[in-house]
C-alpha cells in the first residue's frame, strides 16, 4: 500500500469520525427508534458524499502531521462531531422542556406518554412535539444545514486542533442560555395562561367550598389548554425553526 492510498484511507476515515460523531447525538438519526446499521450507512454516505469537498484540505493538513500523532486525531474528530451533535440536541432538549412544561400548565402532567426520543416516559404533548418538530426539520430541510454545518467546521475547528475544554464550555454555555430563552420563549403563553387559571379556580374554590372545583374544572382547563396550543402552533414552531435555522447558519457554534 502507498502512502498517498494510506493517507486517503486515513484522511476519509477521519472524515467519517467527525461526522459519525455529530449523528450520535444529532436529532432525528440519533434516536434509538433508527436501527444501528442504518445510521451507520447514513453516515457512510455522507462521508463518501461531503469527502469530494474535504478531501484536498484533508490531505494538506495530514502531511504536516507526525506519524505519531495520527492516532489521537481519531479522538478528536470524534470529540468535534460530538460537541456539534450535542449543541444541536439543546434545542430540542429545550423544545422538550417546554413541551413538558406546557403538559404541566394546562394538567396533561399525569397522563404518562412514550416519547419517541428518550427511553423514559413522558407526556403526550412532548411526545406530539418531538414528533412534529422533526418532521419539520427534514421537510424544512434543516437537516443538510447541519451538513453545512459539518463542512463549515472545519473553517473554525481544522483538522488536528485540539479542543479546549474553555472553548467547549463557551459555546456549551452559549447554546444551553440561548435554548433557555427558546424553552421561555415557547411556554410564556401557557404560563400565563396557567397562573389566570389556578387563580381564578382558587377563588372559586373559596367561593364554593362544598364542591371540588378543582377536579370539577379540570377537563374545561385541558380544552382551553389545548384551544390556545391551537391558536399558536404555527407561530409556536416558526420560533423554533427559526432559532435553530439561524443557530445552523452560523456554523454550528
Amino acid at each position: 500500500m502507498t502512502g498517498a492510498l494510506e493517507a486517503q484511507i486515513l484522511a476519509l476515515f477521519l472524515l467519517f469520525c467527525r461526522i459519525g460523531g455529530c449523528l450520535l447525538l444529532a436529532p432525528g438519526l440519533s434516536s434509538p427508534r433508527v436501527p444501528v446499521h442504518v445510521r451507520l450507512f447514513v453516515a457512510v454516505a455522507i462521508t463518501a458524499g461531503l469527502s469530494l469537498l474535504l478531501m484536498t484540505e484533508m490531505l494538506q493538513r495530514l502531511s504536516v502531521v507526525q506519524k505519531d500523532e495520527q492516532v489521537f486525531l481519531i479522538v478528536k474528530e470524534t470529540s468535534v462531531g460530538l460537541v456539534i451533535g450535542l449543541l444541536s440536541r439543546c434545542f430540542f432538549l429545550a423544545l422538550q422542556f417546554a413541551a413538558t412544561a406546557i403538559s404541566n400548565f394546562i394538567g396533561l402532567s399525569g397522563i404518562p406518554g412514550i416519547p419517541l426520543e428518550e427511553g423514559d416516559t413522558g407526556s403526550p404533548l412532548a411526545t406530539l412535539v418531538s414528533s412534529a418538530a422533526i418532521t419539520i426539520i427534514f421537510v424544512m430541510g434543516l437537516h443538510m444545514e447541519l451538513l453545512r454545518a459539518l463542512i463549515d467546521s472545519y473553517g473554525v475547528v481544522p483538522l488536528g486542533v485540539t479542543i479546549s475544554p474553555e472553548w467547549f464550555l463557551s459555546n456549551l454555555l452559549h447554546a444551553l442560555g440561548e435554548t433557555w430563552l427558546l424553552a421561555l420563549r415557547l411556554s410564556g403563553p401557557f404560563l400565563v395562561y396557567g397562573v389566570i387559571v389556578n387563580f381564578a379556580l382558587g377563588l372559586g374554590n373559596r367561593f364554593a367550598q362544598q364542591i371540588s372545583v378543582y377536579h370539577a374544572t379540570s377537563g374545561a382547563v385541558m380544552l382551553g389548554g389545548f384551544l390556545l396550543f391551537y391558536l399558536v402552533w404555527v407561530d409556536w414552531m416558526a420560533v423554533f425553526t427559526s432559532d435553530y435555522r439561524t443557530w445552523l447558519l452560523r456554523g454550528g457554534f
